[in-house]
């Protein structure tokens, strides 16, 4: 169960803020969030099982994150992975609108997912359950595997308390905590998982400021939620 919670142009120093858990089985291979050798311009964490990416920005300014649907797959399962949606977009120029036109003559060979993308001048919500892209206007939203905003409460409070903090000193520190939410009796209340198998793999701070800096960091955890490395970067909108 992954998590999303970001905002569109909070503050007059921000044009996008993001803080993002990966959920998924610690013995899939992956590598964690830098810039990529095989293309220089991409910055982000790596599945190599498959060869896509959960959450990844570019150095022109390109943001791409997907999210599993919560669902019974359909029979037989559709062919392709969800990672190569976001990979693709960080890989190409195509206006976020234009792509997502593209991706809708083919959504149905993936299995259900959530997209969030932008541009460098808009951001987008699409997902194959809906079968329609939406354009996010300024704001606070929050992302698991439901549609966008839905009402689990790691959603619905993650994004009340980002809208909370968002005006905070140390506030990578302060998404980080957030992320690290291991919530109550409720269900879909924990933001970080923690088990033998399966659990949070990594907690990624992302922020956007309007002069053009972009700053991502990462911590990456091992089996029952053991921090394992962590890492940032900084860079100019080229």
């Amino acid at each position: 169960m992954c998590l999303v919670l970001f905002a569109i142009a909070p503050l007059d120093h921000y044009r996008f803020v993001v803080a993002a858990n990966r959920d998924e089985y610690y013995e899939r291979p992956t590598r964690p969030a830098t810039f990529w050798p095989e293309n220089p311009e991409i910055l982000a964490g790596k599945d190599l099982s498959m060869g896509g990416t959960w959450m990844g920005v570019t150095k022109s300014g390109r943001f791409a994150a997907v999210t599993n649907f919560r669902e019974t797959p359909a029979s037989p399962v559709p062919p392709l992975s969800r990672g190569e949606i976001t990979t693709h977009f960080l890989e190409s120029s195509d206006p976020a609108e234009a792509y997502l036109d593209n991706l809708a003559t083919r959504a149905s060979m993936y299995r259900g997912f959530n997209l969030i993308l932008g541009d460098g001048d808009n951001f987008f919500y699409y997902s194959n359950q809906l079968e329609e892209s939406i354009k996010l206007e300024p704001g606070f939203y929050g992302l698991s595997n439901q549609l966008i905003d839905c009402d689990w409460p790691k959603v619905s409070e993650g994004r009340e308390k980002l809208r909370s903090k968002i005006e905070s000193k140390g506030l990578d520190q302060i998404l980080f905590n957030l992320l690290s939410d291991e919530g109550d009796s409720r269900a879909f209340s924990n933001s970080f998982i923690a088990s033998a198998e399966y659990g949070t793999r990594s907690q990624s701070v992302m922020t956007h400021r309007t002069d053009g800096t972009i700053k991502f960091s990462e911590k990456n955890f091992s089996k029952n939620g053991r921090p394992e490395s962590s890492e940032s970067f900084t860079f100019s909108i080229l």
